[in-house]
């Protein structure tokens, strides 16, 4: 029997039936036709995609490593706000037609290839193909909802669901393997969470055989249809205290 092609495993993947509702892969044949127009660039790891507050130009297409999406106060602190895995796009706020970045991003840990596109182009290519326009209509509508969960999610949920939420968001897949590529302070910031109550939590997914917690920013996921059940607060912890 031969091996499923990545494509083909998509179509049953855990993570995308039972946790994370969306995939960028999918559009990525429609993205494809925006690479002739693009620019290539290579990033170290942490190095600056673009600043906050710096002038609208376009947005780039993720082809391997992640970009982290994050927006610092005026004290200075930071917090994340989207991970952009291979595949997806980041800056979408390169799209609108407003003159300043209101957030800004950078590599993670592995670094990051990534493919410029100029607002422009972007709308003249949409203009002449309407699959295009479809294809990104459909994810930036997609990353909408992942939005709404994830406010909602760390608004009125336990941490234990929120941490299990944002591991189900940021999921990675490759050779049939989910993980996510995030350290714990990066969690911790995602969810809102101090890093002690992080690492709590992702102590007990551990001990659960849900994850297998290796450090250094990689974590797998073991089991992401009971991952999902706590994202929802609906595993036995939490009906046991209803």
């Amino acid at each position: 029997m031969s091996t499923p092609q990545p494509r083909e495993r998509c179509a049953d993947c855990p993570v995308r039936e039972r946790g994370a509702p969306f995939c960028w892969r999918d559009m990525r044949d429609e993205l494809m036709l925006l690479r002739p127009l693009a620019t290539r660039r290579e990033l170290a790891r942490g190095e600056i995609l673009f600043n906050q507050g710096d002038p609208v130009v376009g947005w780039w297409l993720v082809t391997r490593g992640q970009i982290h999406e994050y927006v610092v106060d005026a004290e200075g602190r930071e917090q994340i706000i989207r991970m952009a895995p291979p595949g997806a796009p980041a800056g979408l706020a390169g799209l609108r037609m407003t003159p300043a970045y209101c957030y800004g991003a950078r590599a993670g840990r592995q670094g990051a290839e990534v493919y410029f596109v100029e607002r422009d182009a972007t709308w003249r290519a949409i203009q002449n193909n309407p699959d295009l326009a479809c294809a990104l209509i459909s994810g930036l509508s997609e990353e909408l909802t992942l939005s709404y969960m994830r406010l909602q999610h760390v608004s009125t949920l336990p941490a234990r669901s929120v941490v299990a939420s944002i591991l189900l968001m940021t999921t990675e897949c490759r050779d049939g393997t989910s993980f996510v590529s995030l350290t714990r302070s990066e969690i911790a910031s995602m969810c809102g969470l101090a890093v002690e109550t992080v690492v709590r939590v992702l102590g007990e997914l551990k001990s659960q055989n849900l994850i297998e917690d290796a450090g250094y920013g990689h974590i797998e996921l073991l089991d992401p249809c009971e991952l999902h059940r706590i994202s929802l607060n609906l595993d036995e912890a939490a009906l046991e205290s209803v």
